[in-house]
C-alpha cells in the first residue's frame, strides 16, 4: 500500500474510534451541566420555598412604672394606722400620684414622711416613682441613696446590687432604678440586668418579672423574656390575654412553633380577638399551612375590618400562594383604609408586575418610594 493511503487508512480508524470517546464525553459533559442547572434550580426553589413574606405580627409589650402588686404584698404599710393629717397627706398623695399629678404628690409624700408613725421608706418610695415620671434622674438617685444610707452612684454599680442582701427596701429601690434605666439609657445592660435580676428576685412582683421580660425581648434574648413572660402568666393578671399573644410571638421568634401555637389556641379559647387570629394566621403561614393561614386571617378582617395588619398579611400569603387577584384585591384595601400606607402599595405593585401590568406597578412602586421614610 502506498504510504499517503497507508497514513489516511490509520487516520480514517483513529476517527471511527475517537467518535464514540468523543460523544460520551460530550454526554457526561452535557449531564453534568444539566445537573448542575437542576441543582441551582432546586436551590433557588428552595430558597423560594424558605422565604417567609415580612407579616405583621402583633406584640405588646410597654414598660410599667408602678408597683400595684408588690404595693398589694405590703399592703400593711399602706393600710391607715390613724387619722392625723400625715396619714391623709399620705393618702392624697397615692391618689394624686394615680391622677398623674407628680408634683402635687411628692409634696404630700414629704409632708407625710415628716410623721414617725408612717412609713418613710414608703413614702421614699413614691416620691421616687414620681421623680421617674418627671424624668428627673438626679433626684431618682439622690432619695434612692439617702433610703438605703449609700451614695447614690454606688448604686448604679452591678457589683453593689450582684452582692447585696435582699430586703424589702432594695426590692423597692432596685425596681425604680432598672425602670428608669430601662427608660432612659437601655444600653447599660449590665446595670440592668444586675437590678432586674435583684428585684425580681421577689416572689409574684408582676411589674418586675414583665419589665425584665420586655427588656429581654428588645435585646433579642427570647428564652429570658419566654421566662419572666411566663410568671407573669402564671400570676394571671387581667391583661393575661395579652401576656399570652406576647408569649406566642416571642415563642415563634425563638423558633418553638409548637409552644407559640400552644400560646395563641389558650389565648383564643378565652378571648376571639383580632390580635390573636391574625398572630396565628402569621404562624401558619410560616409553617406553610396556607389554608389555615387564609382562614385565620380572614376571621381577624371580620372582626376588625379596619385592621391593617390582617389585611396586609392576607394580602401577603396570596402573594406566597400565586393569587394575585386576591392578593391586589387586600392591598387595595389597604390603602384604602390608610392612603399613606407605602407597603401596600409596594406589595401591590409586585403583585400587578407579576400579572404583567407593568404600567400601574410603575405607578404604586412610585408611590411606595414617596411614601417611604
Amino acid at each position: 500500500m502506498p504510504p499517503m493511503k497507508k497514513c489516511l487508512s490509520i487516520a480514517a480508524v483513529l476517527i471511527i474510534i475517537a467518535i464514540p470517546l468523543f460523544c460520551g464525553a460530550q454526554k457526561k459533559s452535557s449531564a453534568k451541566a444539566k445537573a448542575k442547572d437542576n441543582s441551582a434550580s432546586n436551590s433557588k426553589d428552595k430558597q423560594g420555598k424558605d422565604q417567609i413574606p415580612p407579616l405583621r405580627e402583633l406584640c405588646i409589650l410597654n414598660y410599667k412604672t408602678d408597683f400595684s402588686t408588690l404595693a398589694d404584698k405590703y399592703k400593711e404599710d399602706l393600710f391607715p394606722k390613724s387619722n392625723t393629717k400625715s396619714a391623709i397627706h399620705f393618702y392624697r398623695g397615692i391618689s394624686l400620684l394615680k391622677q398623674a399629678m407628680y408634683m402635687e404628690s411628692i409634696r404630700d409624700f414629704k409632708i407625710a414622711r415628716l410623721d414617725t408613725n408612717i412609713n418613710r421608706n414608703m413614702c421614699n418610695f413614691f416620691i421616687a416613682l414620681s421623680y421617674m415620671q418627671l424624668h428627673m434622674k438626679d433626684s431618682i438617685l439622690s432619695i434612692c441613696g439617702t433610703t438605703l444610707n449609700v451614695p447614690g452612684q454606688e448604686l448604679m454599680k452591678p457589683d453593689y446590687w450582684n452582692n447585696a442582701e435582699f430586703t424589702k427596701e432594695r426590692v423597692f429601690i432596685s425596681y425604680i432604678l432598672g425602670t428608669n434605666q430601662v427608660l432612659t439609657k437601655p444600653t447599660d445592660t449590665l446595670l440592668i440586668d444586675a437590678l432586674y435580676s435583684f428585684c425580681s428576685r421577689e416572689e409574684k412582683f408582676l411589674e418586675a418579672y414583665y419589665n425584665y421580660g420586655a427588656y429581654s425581648y428588645n435585646l433579642g434574648r427570647y428564652k429570658k423574656s419566654i421566662d419572666m413572660l411566663v410568671k407573669v402568666h402564671d400570676l394571671k393578671p387581667p391583661e393575661d390575654t395579652l401576656i399570652l399573644l406576647d408569649l406566642g410571638y416571642m415563642y415563634r421568634l425563638s423558633g418553638d412553633n409548637v409552644q407559640a401555637m400552644k400560646s395563641y389556641n389558650l389565648l383564643l379559647g378565652a378571648s376571639r380577638s383580632y390580635m390573636g387570629y391574625n398572630n396565628r394566621g402569621c404562624l401558619y403561614a410560616f409553617m406553610e399551612k396556607y389554608k389555615k393561614s387564609l382562614s385565620d386571617l380572614s376571621t381577624a378582617i371580620r372582626r376588625n375590618p379596619q385592621g391593617i395588619d390582617a389585611l396586609c398579611n392576607r394580602g401577603l400569603v396570596y402573594l406566597k400562594i400565586l393569587e394575585y387577584k386576591k392578593s391586589v384585591a387586600d392591598f387595595t384595601s389597604s390603602v384604602q383604609l390608610k392612603p399613606d400606607f407605602s407597603d401596600g402599595y409596594y406589595y401591590r405593585g409586585f403583585a400587578l408586575k407579576a400579572m404583567g401590568d407593568y404600567a400601574n406597578s410603575v405607578g404604586d412602586f412610585s408611590r411606595a418610594l414617596q411614601l417611604k421614610k
